[in-house]
């Protein structure tokens, strides 16, 4: 049996909970405290940018021809009509998926208009926008954490980021087949019983970053009136390879004076990057990089997304681009609703870099392009699964149950769970953990499993018992505990338990009575910092080089 990979990694030492969850007006996140210049910097960005042109859609060529970036067989094509808009996208031609392709290439963002209908557009507006404000309503009264139903955003002020489910959310559904599948459901199966027929937004998604492309961000950003433009950025570092490619829809008209959000076409390279975080020649300091950027800013050419209601900007997460000002609603502006995915290219080298804004829920799906449209293609307009019962394509509770009694059989020899198969009693932990298969999420029972599994050796086990161990889940908190099972796995060669085993011997821990936990030693940290990076891990590679800057000043 396979080993579902699943560990946790250690950020930062934990830090206790007040008891008082943050409400979405206040100062938190990664922009926590730097609201005020973050305002100033927009405003100033925007003085200095020349005028933005409309994004628009870009124009065929005669006989251009195009390549599919994918990891399977080549689909089969076919025509689709959108009845509701006469500026759809209506086919996935050659000429017109060639087009889209040379501009999301040469300007790291183009227009496809038409991905849904106004109809859908708006029905799904009502529905996100109800969604907001139950979980509000379920922060300011019930004190909820925020960030179980938003992501966070740069400039929260009358801005937020809804994280939106797939199961049990039909409209959240029909709108994404319209988007990746079709309209009309009797197009699911061409005559030959084969795939279905192709939007023109899931056939540039699929040459762009291949149908194995695994959906990252699944959220609608909304702005009301009074929020504020935001500083130019891209959402990820540069890297040779596309690292997201990401799809906003817009879900009504927005007009100039609801901040449409503003791209810098061609800023995607390598050397759009340097040039926007180049310092002045001969110079130090963030104030002298800011006067390279504003340079850089004022002769920069800029789109306004100035999407109709279904329409849709398709962009590489490397382009540069932000959010504009919605201004007051005397003044024009109006709440803006923007319903987006992006899908992380797995041929990417790089780690992504940035969190990106999906639910617990949905992310541990880990939902390829091609998975999701063959869910969505069982999707029926009257919900009925075929037997009079109502089917949820994402509802995968049924199997689960099945799987999670086949687990337990092979996790369980004997009654006490010893001698059963280990893999098996890590997936079983796993279940428990994410509450896949029984009612809801048991961290005993996880770690129980976990132990189970790293008393035999399992070293994502192991792993996982240390973090259980070190943040208190399921078994007492006790940092000298997490770290002997990190220790087991770490020699085991386990990237993230050499991470999480680093950042505990970087920092060292105390008890409340002063007493030594865990002993700080930064030269092992850095050796095991070192032996995870050589495997990939990013986190650890940015930790070592933070050891290696603190030991170099005590030189």
């Amino acid at each position: 049996m396979l080993l579902r990979p699943s560990v946790l990694i250690l950020q930062s030492s934990p830090t206790p909970s007040s008891g008082q969850q943050p409400s979405m007006e206040e100062r938190h996140g990664f922009d926590a405290g730097q609201k005020d210049v973050l305002i100033h910097r927009g405003e100033l960005e925007a003085a200095l940018m020349p005028a933005s042109l409309p994004l628009e859609v870009p124009l065929p060529k005669e006989n251009s021809k195009y390549k599919r970036n994918r990891s399977s067989k080549k689909k089969a094509r076919s025509k689709r009509e959108d009845t509701h808009s006469t500026t759809a996208a209506t086919s996935t031609d050659d000429s017109s998926l060639a087009a889209l392709t040379a501009g999301l290439k040469a300007d790291g963002v183009a227009r496809l208009n038409g991905v849904l209908s106004p109809a859908t557009a708006c029905s799904l507006r009502l529905e996100v926008l109800r969604r907001r404000d139950v979980a509000r309503a379920e922060i300011a009264e019930e004190g909820a954490d925020w960030r179980s139903s938003f992501a966070d955003v740069l400039l929260k002020n009358k801005r937020c980021d809804l994280l939106l489910p797939l199961k049990g959310a039909r409209g959240v559904q029909l709108a994404l087949r319209e988007l990746l599948v079709c309209g009309n459901p009797a197009l699911a199966k061409d005559e030959a019983g084969g795939n279905a027929a192709e939007t023109p937004l899931f056939a540039a998604i699929s040459c762009a970053v291949g149908e194995d492309a695994v959906l990252y961000e699944f959220a609608c950003l909304i702005s009301e009136p009074g929020s504020p433009r935001q500083p130019v950025h891209p959402d990820n570092p540069f890297q040779e390879q596309t690292p997201l490619l990401t799809c906003f829809v817009g879900l009504q008209d927005i007009k100039p004076s609801m901040g449409p959000t503003v791209f810098l076409p061609g800023t995607h390279t390598a050397a759009a990057h340097q040039a926007f975080d180049a310092l002045a020649p001969g110079t130090t300091g963030d104030g002298y990089r800011l006067g390279s950027r504003d340079a850089f800013l004022s002769s920069s050419r800029s789109v306004e997304a100035l999407l109709g209601a279904g329409d849709a900007a398709l962009f590489d997460s490397r382009t540069l681009h932000c959010g504009g000002a919605n201004l007051e609603g005397d003044k024009g502006g109006g709440e803006r609703a923007i319903f987006y995915l992006s899908f992380r290219n797995p041929r990417a080298a790089f780690e992504v870099g940035n969190v990106g804004s999906i639910s617990r829920e949905v992310y541990d799906k880990q939902y390829t392009l091609s998975e999701l449209r063959r869910r969505l293609s069982a999707l029926r307009d009257d919900g009925d699964g075929g037997d009079g019962e109502a089917f949820d394509p994402f509802d995968d509770a049924p199997k689960e149950a099945e799987a999670f009694a086949e687990l337990f059989r092979l996790a369980t020899d004997r009654e006490d769970g010893c001698g059963g198969d280990p893999a098996a009693q890590f997936n079983l932990a796993l279940c428990f953990k994410r509450g896949e298969g029984v009612e809801q999420s048991d961290s005993a029972a996880a770690a129980h499993w976990f132990l189970k599994a790293a008393e035999q050796g399992t070293a994502l086990a192991q792993t996982n018992l240390g973090f259980a161990h070190y943040l208190g889940e399921g078994v007492p908190q006790d940092a000298r505990e997490a770290v002997k099972w990190w220790e087991l796995a770490a020699a085991q060669g386990e990237a993230n338990a050499q991470h999480n085993l680093g950042v505990c011997l970087s920092e060292g821990s105390e008890d409340c009575d002063g007493a030594v936990v865990v002993p700080r030693d930064p030269a092992r940290a850095l050796g095991l910092f070192g032996a995870a990076a050589s495997q990939g891990h990013a986190g650890a590679k940015q930790r070592m080089e933070e050891v290696v800057q603190g030991l170099s000043s005590l030189l």
